[in-house]
C-alpha cells in the first residue's frame, strides 16, 4: 500500500485566517466531583460571537444547508466554491460566524456543539470531509461505537490513513492504517477490541479499564478478542498499559465509578468480588452490593448520588432500610464517593479501616 501524501479531497488554498486553530469547546478532563463523560467541560467561549441568527445570516443559505448535512462542518474547497475568498473567510472567523479548527476545515459557529463529545463528533465528520479514506481509531472509534469513555481528553480525533508514519495535525492525529474497519453511525471505525487497546495505550490503564468494562458489559467485545489484540501490539511503546487493562477488566461492574473503584482496590491489593447478592438467614434476597471484600463481611458501595439526586423520600428511605438490614446481618458497609476516587489512597484507606474492625 502506498502512502498518501495529499488528502483525497481538495482542501483549497488555506493558510489559516486566524493566528491558530480554533479548537472549539474545552476538552479537558471532567471535574473530579462530577460523574460526567470525560472531557465534558464547559465550552471555550472563543472569540466574540454574534447571535445564532445573525451568524447564519452572514453566510449563504445554501452553504449553511450544506454544513447542516455535514454535522456543521465545511471544507475550504466548499467555501471557495460558494464564493468565499481567503479574506472573507478570515473576517467570518474573526466575527465567530465560522470556526477554523484546522487547515482546510471550518465549522459554522451557530452549529458548533458546546459539549466535548458533540464537538469531537463534528471534528470526526470534518476528517471524513477532507479524507474519505479515513478510519476512526482509539478513543474516537470507541465513541463511534457508543462505548463509555472516561478520563481521556478529546483534543483531536484519532484517524487511520494509508500513510507511512504517524503524525499530528491541528485538528487530527493520523496513524498508519492497520487491520479492518467496521461501519458505525459516525463512519468507518476500528473494531472495538483494537480501539480499546489503542485507547489504553494512549490514555492509561484506568481509562482503558473504564471503557473495557463498559464494552464487556454490553457484549461489544470479549476477553479473548482483547487478549489477541494486546499480543499483536506487545512491542509498542506503552503496550503494558493495555496488558494491565486486561488484567483488571471486569464486565460485571456497572458504572464508571464502580470501574474506578475496582481499579483502586486492585492496585491496593484488596481482592473484591463485584455484584454479590446478599441473602438473610432464611435465604431471602436482601441486596446486591457493588463489591464484597473476599473472605470478609465488608461491603464496598460506590455512592454516585445519581439515584438520590431527585431527593425522593421513598428512594432515600428504601436505601436506609437496605443498609440497616445489611448491618443487622453483620456486614460493614463502606461508601466510596467521587471525591475519594480523586484522592490517592483514600479508597484503600477507607476499606482497610473497615477491615480492621472485623
Amino acid at each position: 500500500m502506498t502512502a498518501a501524501t495529499t488528502p483525497a479531497t481538495d482542501r483549497g488554498p488555506d493558510r489559516g485566517p486566524d493566528r491558530g486553530p480554533d479548537r472549539g469547546p474545552d476538552r479537558g478532563p471532567a471535574p473530579a466531583s462530577e460523574p460526567a463523560f470525560a472531557g465534558a467541560t464547559a465550552a471555550d467561549p472563543g472569540p466574540p460571537t454574534p447571535s445564532d441568527a445573525a451568524s447564519l445570516a452572514s453566510l449563504d443559505a445554501e452553504l449553511v444547508a450544506t454544513a447542516r448535512g455535514q454535522h456543521g462542518m465545511l471544507s475550504t474547497a466548499q467555501a471557495t466554491r460558494a464564493g468565499l475568498s481567503a479574506a472573507v473567510l478570515c473576517t467570518l472567523v474573526k466575527t465567530g460566524a465560522l470556526r477554523h479548527p484546522g487547515r482546510g476545515l471550518y465549522a459554522v459557529g451557530a452549529l458548533v456543539e458546546t459539549d466535548a463529545e458533540g464537538w469531537h463528533r463534528q471534528l470526526c465528520a470534518g476528517a471524513f470531509l477532507l479524507y474519505p479514506d479515513a478510519v476512526l481509531a482509539g478513543t474516537s472509534a470507541l465513541l463511534a461505537h457508543g462505548i463509555t469513555v472516561w478520563g481521556a481528553p478529546l483534543p483531536a480525533p484519532s484517524i487511520l490513513r494509508p500513510v507511512k508514519r504517524a503524525g499530528g495535525m491541528s485538528a487530527f492525529w493520523v496513524r498508519p492504517v492497520r487491520g479492518e474497519s467496521v461501519v458505525t453511525a459516525w463512519g468507518p471505525a476500528s473494531p472495538v477490541a483494537p480501539a480499546l487497546v489503542q485507547h489504553a495505550v494512549d490514555h492509561g490503564m484506568a481509562t482503558g479499564v473504564v471503557s473495557a468494562d463498559a464494552a464487556l458489559r454490553k457484549g461489544a467485545v470479549s476477553l479473548d478478542q482483547l487478549g489477541k489484540e494486546i499480543e499483536a501490539v506487545a512491542t509498542w511503546p506503552h503496550s503494558s498499559r493495555a496488558a494491565s487493562m486486561l488484567r483488571l477488566v471486569d464486565g460485571r461492574r456497572e458504572s464508571v465509578g464502580e470501574s474506578r473503584c475496582g481499579v483502586a482496590l486492585a492496585m491496593a491489593g484488596i481482592d473484591v468480588t463485584p455484584q454479590v447478592p446478599i441473602l438473610d438467614e432464611r435465604g431471602d434476597f436482601v441486596a446486591r452490593v457493588d463489591f464484597l471484600v473476599d473472605g470478609t463481611r465488608v461491603i464496598v458501595e460506590f455512592d454516585g448520588k445519581v439515584k438520590y439526586a431527585a431527593g425522593d423520600p421513598k428512594v432515600l428511605w428504601d436505601e436506609k432500610r437496605r443498609e440497616d438490614r445489611l448491618r443487622r446481618l453483620g456486614y460493614v458497609v463502606v461508601r466510596i464517593t467521587w471525591a475519594q476516587l480523586e484522592r490517592p489512597g483514600a479508597v484503600a484507606a477507607a476499606v482497610r479501616a473497615a477491615l480492621a474492625t472485623q
